[in-house]
Protein backbone atom coordinates (compact mmCIF):
# COMPACT_ATOMS: atom_id res chain seq x y z
CA UNK A 1 0.00 0.00 0.00
CA UNK A 2 0.99 3.39 -0.38
CA UNK A 3 0.41 6.36 1.47
CA UNK A 4 -0.01 9.62 -1.06
CA UNK A 5 0.70 13.09 0.53
CA UNK A 6 -0.38 14.70 -2.34
CA UNK A 7 -2.16 14.50 -5.80
CA UNK A 8 -3.92 16.78 -7.87
CA UNK A 9 -7.13 14.97 -9.51
CA UNK A 10 -9.66 17.12 -7.90
CA UNK A 11 -7.51 20.05 -9.96
CA UNK A 12 -7.08 17.64 -13.23
CA UNK A 13 -10.07 15.34 -13.46
CA UNK A 14 -12.32 18.25 -15.95
CA UNK A 15 -15.43 15.64 -15.68
CA UNK A 16 -15.63 15.45 -11.70
CA UNK A 17 -14.79 11.63 -12.31
CA UNK A 18 -13.57 11.90 -8.74
CA UNK A 19 -15.50 8.76 -7.55
CA UNK A 20 -13.97 6.70 -10.27
CA UNK A 21 -10.84 8.27 -9.66
CA UNK A 22 -10.78 6.90 -5.75
CA UNK A 23 -12.05 3.96 -6.88
CA UNK A 24 -8.94 2.83 -9.30
CA UNK A 25 -6.53 3.66 -6.15
CA UNK A 26 -7.17 1.24 -4.53
CA UNK A 27 -6.49 0.28 -1.15
CA UNK A 28 -4.01 3.43 -0.93
CA UNK A 29 -4.69 6.35 0.85
CA UNK A 30 -4.74 9.31 -1.08
CA UNK A 31 -4.68 13.46 -0.30
CA UNK A 32 -6.82 15.04 -2.65
CA UNK A 33 -5.04 18.13 -3.72
CA UNK A 34 -7.31 21.32 -4.40
CA UNK A 35 -4.71 23.74 -6.70
CA UNK A 36 -6.11 26.90 -6.70
CA UNK A 37 -4.02 28.24 -9.71
CA UNK A 38 -6.19 26.09 -12.11
CA UNK A 39 -9.79 24.41 -11.67
CA UNK A 40 -10.72 22.79 -15.06
CA UNK A 41 -8.95 25.65 -17.41
CA UNK A 42 -10.35 28.15 -14.98
CA UNK A 43 -8.88 30.23 -11.95
CA UNK A 44 -10.61 30.18 -8.83
CA UNK A 45 -11.28 33.45 -7.96
CA UNK A 46 -13.63 33.03 -4.25
CA UNK A 47 -14.13 31.30 -1.10
CA UNK A 48 -17.34 29.83 -2.12
CA UNK A 49 -15.64 28.12 -5.42
CA UNK A 50 -13.21 26.16 -3.22
CA UNK A 51 -15.69 25.84 -0.62
CA UNK A 52 -18.31 24.16 -3.76
CA UNK A 53 -15.55 21.93 -4.63
CA UNK A 54 -14.67 20.47 -1.11
CA UNK A 55 -18.42 19.20 -0.69
CA UNK A 56 -18.12 17.63 -3.98
CA UNK A 57 -14.92 15.71 -2.49
CA UNK A 58 -16.51 15.38 1.04
CA UNK A 59 -18.31 11.60 0.13
CA UNK A 60 -14.86 9.77 -0.78
CA UNK A 61 -13.53 10.12 2.09
CA UNK A 62 -10.03 10.91 1.60
CA UNK A 63 -7.68 13.54 3.08
CA UNK A 64 -8.18 17.38 1.06
CA UNK A 65 -5.48 19.97 1.34
CA UNK A 66 -4.96 23.27 -0.63
CA UNK A 67 -2.27 24.00 -3.04
CA UNK A 68 -1.83 28.00 -3.02
CA UNK A 69 -4.31 30.18 -0.33
CA UNK A 70 -3.70 33.10 -2.26
CA UNK A 71 -7.23 33.43 -3.15
CA UNK A 72 -7.88 34.28 0.70
CA UNK A 73 -5.54 37.47 0.36
CA UNK A 74 -7.21 40.67 -1.95
CA UNK A 75 -6.78 44.00 -2.18
CA UNK A 76 -4.48 44.28 1.26
CA UNK A 77 -7.13 42.13 3.07
CA UNK A 78 -6.84 38.64 4.39
CA UNK A 79 -10.82 37.09 3.86
CA UNK A 80 -11.75 34.41 6.93
CA UNK A 81 -11.95 31.10 5.64
CA UNK A 82 -12.38 27.81 7.51
CA UNK A 83 -9.34 25.54 7.22
CA UNK A 84 -10.06 22.57 9.57
CA UNK A 85 -11.63 20.79 7.01
CA UNK A 86 -7.93 20.14 5.42
CA UNK A 87 -5.40 18.15 6.47
CA UNK A 88 -2.98 20.89 4.86
CA UNK A 89 -2.79 24.13 3.01
CA UNK A 90 0.46 25.65 1.20
CA UNK A 91 0.62 30.05 1.25
CA UNK A 92 1.76 29.94 -2.16
CA UNK A 93 2.47 28.23 -5.68
CA UNK A 94 5.12 29.05 -7.46
CA UNK A 95 5.07 32.92 -7.50
CA UNK A 96 4.86 35.66 -4.80
CA UNK A 97 1.45 36.36 -2.80
CA UNK A 98 0.45 38.31 -0.20
CA UNK A 99 1.38 35.60 2.13
CA UNK A 100 4.85 34.96 1.26
CA UNK A 101 7.36 34.14 -1.72
CA UNK A 102 6.95 31.37 -4.14
CA UNK A 103 9.22 28.75 -5.51
CA UNK A 104 10.05 30.82 -8.59
CA UNK A 105 10.26 34.56 -7.11
CA UNK A 106 11.44 36.80 -4.86
CA UNK A 107 9.16 37.58 -1.63
CA UNK A 108 9.43 36.19 1.86
CA UNK A 109 7.07 36.07 4.58
CA UNK A 110 4.71 39.04 5.42
CA UNK A 111 2.77 40.15 8.12
CA UNK A 112 -0.72 38.70 6.46
CA UNK A 113 1.45 35.22 5.88
CA UNK A 114 2.46 35.36 9.41
CA UNK A 115 -1.00 35.54 10.88
CA UNK A 116 -2.16 33.47 8.36
CA UNK A 117 0.06 30.60 10.02
CA UNK A 118 -1.23 30.67 12.94
CA UNK A 119 -4.96 30.60 11.54
CA UNK A 120 -4.41 27.96 10.51
CA UNK A 121 -2.68 25.69 12.63
CA UNK A 122 -5.27 27.12 15.04
CA UNK A 123 -7.56 25.26 13.16
CA UNK A 124 -5.80 21.73 13.67
CA UNK A 125 -4.27 22.24 9.94
CA UNK A 126 -0.86 22.12 8.49
CA UNK A 127 1.30 24.18 6.65
CA UNK A 128 3.10 22.44 3.86
CA UNK A 129 6.49 24.22 3.04
CA UNK A 130 6.54 22.71 -0.92
CA UNK A 131 6.06 25.61 -3.47
CA UNK A 132 8.38 28.19 -0.77
CA UNK A 133 11.06 29.92 -1.50
CA UNK A 134 14.13 29.62 0.44
CA UNK A 135 13.36 33.33 1.72
CA UNK A 136 9.80 32.16 3.02
CA UNK A 137 10.89 28.49 3.95
CA UNK A 138 12.38 29.20 7.51
CA UNK A 139 10.37 32.21 8.48
CA UNK A 140 7.17 29.98 8.01
CA UNK A 141 9.13 26.91 9.37
CA UNK A 142 9.92 28.69 12.42
CA UNK A 143 6.42 30.42 13.32
CA UNK A 144 4.51 27.18 12.43
CA UNK A 145 3.53 24.28 15.30
CA UNK A 146 2.64 21.99 12.37
CA UNK A 147 4.50 21.46 9.22
CA UNK A 148 4.96 18.98 6.28
CA UNK A 149 6.37 19.60 2.98
CA UNK A 150 4.30 17.38 0.77
CA UNK A 151 5.85 17.08 -2.92
CA UNK A 152 9.34 17.71 -3.65
CA UNK A 153 12.55 16.60 -4.68
CA UNK A 154 16.24 16.85 -4.05
CA UNK A 155 18.01 17.75 -6.98
CA UNK A 156 19.16 21.73 -6.74
CA UNK A 157 15.89 22.45 -8.87
CA UNK A 158 14.07 25.87 -7.15
CA UNK A 159 11.51 23.20 -6.21
CA UNK A 160 13.59 20.69 -4.55
CA UNK A 161 14.88 21.11 -1.08
CA UNK A 162 18.62 21.51 -0.55
CA UNK A 163 20.94 19.24 1.97
CA UNK A 164 20.40 22.79 4.76
CA UNK A 165 16.57 22.54 4.63
CA UNK A 166 16.46 18.39 4.26
CA UNK A 167 18.46 18.67 7.19
CA UNK A 168 16.72 20.95 9.41
CA UNK A 169 13.21 19.36 8.65
CA UNK A 170 14.42 15.82 9.52
CA UNK A 171 15.71 17.68 13.31
CA UNK A 172 12.47 18.97 13.53
CA UNK A 173 10.85 15.81 12.49
CA UNK A 174 8.61 17.24 9.68
CA UNK A 175 7.59 14.58 7.28
CA UNK A 176 9.12 14.92 3.52
CA UNK A 177 7.16 13.57 0.32
CA UNK A 178 9.29 12.86 -2.53
CA UNK A 179 7.33 13.72 -5.62
CA UNK A 180 7.84 11.89 -9.13
CA UNK A 181 8.38 14.75 -11.39
CA UNK A 182 11.52 14.25 -13.47
CA UNK A 183 12.35 18.02 -13.17
CA UNK A 184 13.11 18.08 -8.99
CA UNK A 185 14.56 13.99 -9.02
CA UNK A 186 16.05 13.56 -12.00
CA UNK A 187 14.84 10.52 -11.61
CA UNK A 188 13.59 8.97 -15.58
CA UNK A 189 12.49 5.65 -14.87
CA UNK A 190 11.40 2.95 -11.71
CA UNK A 191 15.36 2.48 -11.37
CA UNK A 192 16.43 6.43 -10.92
CA UNK A 193 13.74 6.81 -8.49
CA UNK A 194 14.51 3.72 -6.62
CA UNK A 195 17.94 5.77 -6.09
CA UNK A 196 16.75 9.10 -5.12
CA UNK A 197 15.02 7.19 -2.33
CA UNK A 198 18.34 4.92 -1.66
CA UNK A 199 20.47 8.31 -1.73
CA UNK A 200 18.13 9.86 0.61
CA UNK A 201 17.92 7.18 3.31
CA UNK A 202 21.56 6.68 3.06
CA UNK A 203 21.82 10.06 4.59
CA UNK A 204 19.27 10.72 6.61
CA UNK A 205 17.41 7.79 7.73
CA UNK A 206 13.96 6.29 6.63
CA UNK A 207 11.67 8.36 9.54
CA UNK A 208 11.09 11.27 7.60
CA UNK A 209 10.71 10.19 4.12
CA UNK A 210 7.08 9.31 2.77
CA UNK A 211 5.58 9.74 -1.32
CA UNK A 212 3.93 13.04 -1.98
CA UNK A 213 3.66 11.54 -5.81
CA UNK A 214 1.97 14.90 -7.10
CA UNK A 215 0.10 12.54 -9.88
CA UNK A 216 -2.10 14.56 -11.96
CA UNK A 217 0.27 17.83 -11.53
CA UNK A 218 2.57 17.57 -14.01
CA UNK A 219 3.35 16.02 -17.31
CA UNK A 220 6.85 15.14 -16.38
CA UNK A 221 6.72 12.10 -14.62
CA UNK A 222 7.86 8.80 -15.96
CA UNK A 223 5.91 6.53 -17.55
CA UNK A 224 7.00 3.49 -15.34
CA UNK A 225 6.02 5.40 -12.33
CA UNK A 226 3.00 7.35 -13.45
CA UNK A 227 0.50 5.52 -10.81
CA UNK A 228 0.19 3.68 -7.95
CA UNK A 229 1.49 0.08 -9.15
CA UNK A 230 4.61 1.55 -10.78
CA UNK A 231 5.51 2.94 -6.86
CA UNK A 232 5.22 -0.30 -5.23
CA UNK A 233 7.53 -1.86 -8.14
CA UNK A 234 9.52 0.48 -6.55
CA UNK A 235 9.07 -0.81 -3.41
CA UNK A 236 9.53 -4.21 -4.41
CA UNK A 237 13.16 -3.06 -6.39
CA UNK A 238 13.80 -1.44 -2.56
CA UNK A 239 13.21 -4.88 -1.17
CA UNK A 240 15.27 -6.84 -3.57
CA UNK A 241 18.43 -4.17 -2.60
CA UNK A 242 18.36 -5.23 1.10
CA UNK A 243 15.71 -2.66 2.55
CA UNK A 244 13.98 -4.33 5.43
CA UNK A 245 9.74 -4.77 5.27
CA UNK A 246 9.72 -2.50 8.39
CA UNK A 247 12.07 0.38 7.11
CA UNK A 248 9.89 0.28 2.71
CA UNK A 249 6.45 0.59 4.96
CA UNK A 250 7.69 3.80 6.74
CA UNK A 251 8.72 5.76 3.46
CA UNK A 252 5.61 4.50 1.54
CA UNK A 253 3.01 4.47 4.31
CA UNK A 254 3.84 4.42 7.83
CA UNK A 255 5.74 8.04 7.75
CA UNK A 256 2.84 9.71 6.34
CA UNK A 257 0.21 7.88 8.42
CA UNK A 258 2.07 8.99 11.80
CA UNK A 259 1.59 12.52 10.48
CA UNK A 260 -2.08 12.23 10.13
CA UNK A 261 -2.78 10.80 13.41
CA UNK A 262 -0.07 13.58 15.61
CA UNK A 263 -2.22 15.63 17.10
CA UNK A 264 -3.95 18.46 15.18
Amino acid sequence: MIFDLHNDFPTALCDKDYFGYADSIGDNTVTAAIWTSELSGDVIKTVGEISARVRELDRICLPIAVEDIGFLYKDGKYLDFDFSVFSYCSLTWNYDNGFAGGALDNGTLTYAGKRVVKIINDCGCAVDLAHLNRASFYPVLDCSRRALCSHTGFNGHLRSLDDNQIRTLVNRNVVIGLCTVSSFTDAHNLEQFADVIDRFVQKYGVDNLAIGSDFNGSNDIPKDISDYNGLNQVKDKLLRRGYTTGDLHKIFYGNAYSFYLKER
